[in-house]
């Protein structure tokens, strides 16, 4: 897993699998600046960035408002993705509701050790 955090556009990104980053992907949008990369044939996950991280990270809970706008029959294969211990360490979105949150605020303090 590699994580990279620009203060100025306050924009995480996390790549899971740097082994799949020449793969076919999927990207999801699930919601204004937050988007997941999932390799198109095996659905793992590849890469998830997270615009406006500090912002959100404040936030006890959000709408992720691009959850409904995902076919139902991608929705239903996302949300084994998003319950893995990999993308659940970042963000957790309830599937019913469309509502969740950043998990970890403290990830920057953690930047210097993912190098």
């Amino acid at each position: 897993m590699k994580l990279y955090y620009d203060p100025e556009g306050d924009l995480l990104e996390v790549t899971f699998e740097e082994s799949l980053k020449n793969v076919e992907q999927r990207a999801f949008r699930l919601r204004d600046g937050f988007m997941l990369f999932v390799a198109a044939d095996s659905m793992r996950p590849i890469h998830l960035t997270i615009v406006n991280y500090r912002r959100l990270a404040e936030l006890p809970t959000f709408l992720f408002n691009g959850w409904k706008k995902i076919k139902t029959a991608d929705r239903k294969k996302l949300a084994p993705i998003l319950a893995s211990s990999a993308v659940s360490s970042f963000l957790k979105l309830d599937p019913q509701t469309g509502y969740g949150y950043v998990t970890q605020s403290d990830v920057l303090y953690m930047l210097p050790l993912a190098a």
